[in-house]
């Protein structure tokens, strides 16, 4: 028994089962690697058209300095440094911090100190910490590294502390970095309190903070709120409507994708109900060949109780054994799912087998050889003892129950499988629905590369943008090269930056200004990634820093704003006093670029002349002949004729961005349709397995029917009726609990209701059809039965 069937069946359900716990685990369930992280929270500020935004750093400093609810509050944000050494120039991953912030986190360096609160003003800020990576990598570990001057983006920078290796960085916007990736150096993030107390209004860094013991996360709001209502009296024009929104950092990093993982545990959970199912039957068929010696037992003094400790043990051994051999599938199964899963997914580098799984997957066994091996157990208490002792005696005082029971668990499994499929149905319309929208851009045969000038080098925007003309043009001149732009963001990469403008001839009430979402671009850079111009123009050589100012804006901001007219001519200002100089005048309509993959629609945006506005951190979009990787090397050789210290960083093509942007849901499509497959071919194998034993067992009956004058087609239309019964009872069974459990996946699905009828009646006649299939095998060999050989049978 051990070496047949129902052992692989448990060995795949409990591999499966661990495997996804696993993931479930690292990242649901595990703590976060802080002290005390249930302590930890993420600030937003919040208005009513942007009920999560960056926080204001001169808000920052006044909700620091009157709150009583947080122990501590820290700031950070992305801004990456080159480091060049031995002619090796590197962009390094480098985040802005204020004082105390990795004390915030419970973090201690392992050489040298914390930055301190003084450290957090501009004049103050030429130090960094160095990570141990860094540390390792590029300066061989050097134990007196601290008090040193390293140049970092062309300015000597003094090493104040290394941190040690299991410090990891707890994620924000996409200016940051996800959950647990490594950042290269932290620096203090340079405050000018004279500066930002004008531009009050400027919202662009990330706020973490620890509340005290004992408070709660109402209480913090609602203290943070009554700041926040007094910022907006004190300053009106900048904070009038504005509020605070907290949120666990836990929830902050891991709440996007709780919905998917626990939709593949209920998936892989139903996989394993099914395949319990069909052992279950499976072990009530090799039950009935074992009645006599059962019978034998009672008779012998074997009390009901026993027999049943005996089933139990049987089942629960296969099941041990197979949870066991299960547990090696996992991590097989666990390395396969890390190398498909998405790089959006979070702290994947703490997922794996630890003790945790190890009860799990024991769990997990346990509860499997109970499943499969009750119902057996069960009905050796139903044995007629006199009647199976008897000679020539064929059928057991239990068999009408045994085969009602066999008939249960197959309409459950087509329920189960019913429900699984249908899900997975939901998934693929969704996910063919997201490929056939309009992206509103091309992103075939784009290389792509992050450059940073440093402000040490290039102090003027006139030097910018001379060396991005520059730049531009011996890339166009490039063999094999079609076009080539520069922007501040690439499509897809997370990017979520706003502005709030004035409308010339227009009013607001303030919080209810218009606003979009930012970008710096060159005068190429649409037709590099082939973003459609819809009304106006494109940037062009006359846009210079002399030139008057122009924007260039999208479809659905010009149809917010400007709505049945013609967006081209008018002119928006970002200042709040505007002299003529500052009204920037709308020259082109370009075609909206989806802010993400499962975006229904794209947000207000405007775009900027980098020639105009220049921009130190930016993307090259270069639109190639042939495959873009073959121009990688000559891409770098042109910039570093240009500056031989500047590094050319996250070379990539844009299909590769855009295909990683989908990841998420084709993991999730992957795996549910996985098992949503497997579960269709256990059901399957559930409805023949049935159908075949209740052939076999109907072959004297059949025989009969057949030497009375029944026809062949009169025995396979009985055979199949008897099937397709519990089939359709279980179709119907399943069709109402997929109504209610698919709701569950509506975050998930785009452009497709998560009741949508197609989808039901598709997948339900697709079942329908295999359960056919299952049927007409064993019908068809029933009726080859020979009546003569049926009526000497047994």
């Amino acid at each position: 028994m051990l070496t047949s069937k129902p052992g692989f069946t448990v060995v795949a359900g409990v591999g499966a089962n661990t495997a996804i716990f696993s993931v479930i685990n690292g990242v649901l369930l595990k703590p976060l690697p802080y002290r005390e992280p249930e302590q930890l929270v993420r600030l937003f500020e919040s208005s009513e058209r942007q009920p999560r935004f960056p926080m204001s750093p001169a808000n920052f400093q006044d909700y620091r300095e009157q709150n009583s609810t947080l122990s501590a509050l820290a700031l950070y944000t992305r801004t990456d440094l080159e480091l060049s050494l031995d002619d090796k120039p590197e962009k390094l991953a480098a985040m802005r911090v204020t004082g105390g912030f990795f004390d915030l986190l419970g973090f201690r360096p392992l050489l040298g100190r914390e930055f301190r609160r003084e450290e957090e003003l501009a004049d103050n800020s030429r130090v960094v910490i160095l990570s141990h990576g860094l540390w390792q990598r590029r300066f061989g570990s050097d134990p007196d590294i601290v008090g040193k001057a390293i140049p970092f983006s062309g300015e000597p920078f003094t090493v104040i502390g290394v941190m040690p290796a299991n410090v990891q960085h707890v994620g924000g916007d996409y200016r940051s970095l996800p959950h647990g990736e490594g950042v290269d150096v932290w620096w203090p993030i340079g405050l000018k309190p004279e500066v930002w107390r004008k531009l009050r209004g400027a919202h662009f860094v990330n706020a973490i903070g620890r509340v005290k013991p004992g408070v709660t996360l109402a209480d913090a709001k609602a203290d943070f709120n009554v700041i926040a209502e007094r910022l907006a009296q004190q300053y009106p024009n900048s904070n009038d409507g504005w509020r605070i929104a907290i949120q666990p950092l836990h929830e902050e990093i891991v709440g996007r994708t709780r919905t998917t993982l626990l939709l593949l545990l209920a998936a892989v959970v139903f996989v394993l109900l099914i395949a319990s199912v069909n052992v279950a039957n499976l072990i009530l068929v090799r039950a009935t060949a074992r009645e006599r010696e059962l019978a034998l037992r009672q008779a012998l003094g074997a009390r009901s109780g026993r027999l049943v400790r005996q089933m139990l043990t049987e089942s629960l051994l296969l099941a041990l054994l197979g949870g066991a051999a299960g547990l090696v599938l996992a991590r097989l199964a666990l390395a396969a799912l890390l190398a498909l899963a998405p790089t959006q997914l979070p702290r994947l580098q703490t997922i794996g087998i630890d003790g945790r799984i190890l009860a799990f997957a024991l769990g997990v066994s346990m509860l499997t050889g109970v499943l499969f091996g009750l119902a057996p157990a069960l009905q050796s208490l139903k044995l007629n003892v006199n009647e199976l002792l008897k000679d020539g005696g064929r059928t057991a005082s239990g068999g009408v129950a045994r085969r009602r029971l066999r008939d249960a668990l197959v309409v459950a499994e087509v329920a189960l499988a019913l429900v699984l499929l249908i899900g997975a149905g939901l998934l693929l319309r969704s996910f063919s629905r997201l490929q056939q929208t309009d992206a509103g851009f091309n992103p075939g045969r784009v290389l792509t590369a992050n450059l940073t000038l440093p402000a040490a080098r290039y102090k003027e925007p006139k030097q910018v943008a001379r060396l991005y003309q520059s730049l531009l043009e011996r890339l166009t001149a490039l063999q094999g090269v079609r076009t080539a732009g520069l922007s501040s963001d690439l499509p897809w990469t997370g990017y979520d930056e706003n502005s709030g403008f004035d409308i010339e001839g227009k009013t607001s009430q303030p919080g209810q200004e218009p606003s979009g979402r930012y970008h710096f671009v060159s005068a190429d850079y649409f037709r590099s990634i082939e973003t459609p111009l819809l009304a106006g123009r494109f940037f062009n050589s006359a846009d210079s820093s002399e030139a008057p100012q122009v924007i260039i804006i999208n479809q659905s901001l010009a149809q917010t704003y400007w709505p049945g007219e013609t967006a081209v001519g008018k002119r928006i200002t970002f200042m709040d006093q505007p002299k003529d100089k500052d009204w920037l005048t709308v020259v082109g309509v370009v075609g909206d670029v989806k802010d993400f993959p499962h975006s229904l629609d794209a947000k207000p945006a405007f775009y900027w002349p980098v020639s105009q506005r220049p921009f130190r951190d930016m993307s090259l979009a270069v639109r190639t002949e042939g495959d873009p990787l073959t121009l990688v090397a000559a891409v770098r050789d042109e910039l570093r004729n240009l500056d031989k210290d500047l590094p050319l960083a996250d070379v990539r093509t844009l299909d590769t961005i855009a295909a990683e942007a989908a990841g998420g849901r084709r993991f999730t499509l992957l795996l549910t349709g996985l098992f949503a497959l497997t579960a269709l071919a256990l059901a399957a194998v559930g409805i023949y397995g049935v159908m075949a034993y209740s052939v076999t067992q109907r072959t004297h009956e059949l025989g009969i029917r057949m030497a009375l004058g029944a026809k062949q087609s009169d025995v396979l239309g009985m055979v199949i009726r008897q099937g397709m019964k519990l089939a359709l009872v279980g179709l119907a069974i399943g069709l109402a609990g997929a109504w209610l459990a698919t709701r569950a996946m509506t975050s998930l699905l785009f452009g497709v209701s998560a009741t949508d009828p197609a989808t039901f009646a598709v997948i339900s006649v697709v079942l329908a059809g295999v359960a056919l299939g299952a049927c007409f095998v064993p019908a068809r060999r029933a009726t080859k039965v020979d009546p003569m050989i049926a009526l000497r049978y047994e």
